[in-house]
């Protein structure tokens, strides 16, 4: 998936952090294994932080896609009607044949575009 926002993927780790009631970047720096200083460089800095890290803040309840990509995990609250019976009616469909599906949705999304 594209990271669409790196220049504000540190900004957005530092929300994360501060909404966890982690106030520090000392508290970031031990769930990370890490000195402060890189705690710095990917807040302010925006470095890159390494799949083991991602997991280490996963299980301390940070939210990785917002991270990531500046967007939250969807709700089911957040779909329309339409959109929740889609997702039913893949989810009533043999597995062997999603593939199918997939590729019929997707014919129509890039061929007949809103």
């Amino acid at each position: 998936m594209k990271n669409d926002d790196l220049s504000t993927r540190g900004s957005r780790l530092r929300d994360e952090r501060k909404r966890l009631g982690f106030n520090n970047q000392e508290d970031l720096a031990e769930i990370l294994n890490v000195k402060k200083n890189s705690v710095v460089r990917y807040e302010k800095h925006n470095a890159p932080l390494d799949t083991d890290q991602l997991d280490l803040l996963e299980d301390q309840g940070f939210n990785i896609p917002f991270i990531l990509w500046g967007r939250g995990e969807i709700q089911s609250s957040d779909l329309t009607d339409d959109e929740s019976k889609l997702v039913q009616l893949y989810r009533q469909t043999k597995e062997d044949m999603r593939s199918g599906l997939m590729s019929l949705v997707d014919t129509y999304a890039n061929n007949f575009k809103s």
